[in-house]
């Protein structure tokens, strides 16, 4: 298969598949769940902000991690 034809008929993978912050949400309470999508709603507070917080809170996400979720599984288009 040529190099156009995987371009033609690439499909882009859904949202979510292999996210490590989307795996992340799933599995916080409730509440520190919805404390982080709306922080990752704010794009007034940075990756790096949300990955510190949540290290300084025991949790393990990394600043790369919050800009690919907010990049492609927050992304506006299919």
């Amino acid at each position: 298969m040529s190099l156009a034809d995987r371009f033609a008929n690439y499909q882009r993978p859904p949202p979510g598949i292999g996210c490590q912050t989307c795996k992340f949400l799933a599995t916080l309470p409730e509440t520190e769940s919805k404390a982080l999508q709306s922080a990752l709603e704010d794009m007034t507070v940075s990756g790096l902000g949300i990955s510190q917080i949540m290290k300084s809170e025991g949790y393990k996400i990394g600043e790369t991690s919050v800009r690919r979720h907010r990049r492609v599984c927050m992304a506006d288009e299919p």
